[in-house]
């Protein structure tokens, strides 16, 4: 009975800490981690590449809050997007930008 007691508690603890995280929080983690996966990321280079990803996330947040349902918030959410390639290549070694660029569309996509 304590042995499922305590699985039942360390769950909802785990369950709990998952769902306070933002969306932005849970995308730049998830794109980290692909990121960290597919090309043999140091720690330090995934917290780098959370911490740039969580940049974009507000500065498209922002962007939407100012144009809403606009033609320009496409635009603008295009040219925030156009950055993230050169803010890696400051975090990423030339290997590792050669492996991401074929694969950038799986690795920053939300699926």
């Amino acid at each position: 009975m304590n042995k499922l007691f305590i699985s039942l508690f360390v769950t909802i603890i785990f369950c709990s800490q998952i769902l306070a995280q933002s969306p932005a929080e849970n995308l730049s983690a998830k794109i980290a981690q692909k990121m960290k996966d597919s090309l043999s990321l140091s720690n330090v280079q995934k917290n780098q590449l959370y911490a740039i990803n969580m940049r974009l996330c507000g500065q498209k947040e922002t962007v939407r809050q100012q144009y809403a349902a606009t033609d320009s918030l496409r635009i603008k959410i295009q040219k925030i997007e156009n950055t993230r390639d050169s803010l890696y290549s400051t975090v990423l070694t030339n290997q590792q930008l050669i492996l991401y660029k074929p694969k950038k569309r799986n690795l920053v996509n939300n699926n």
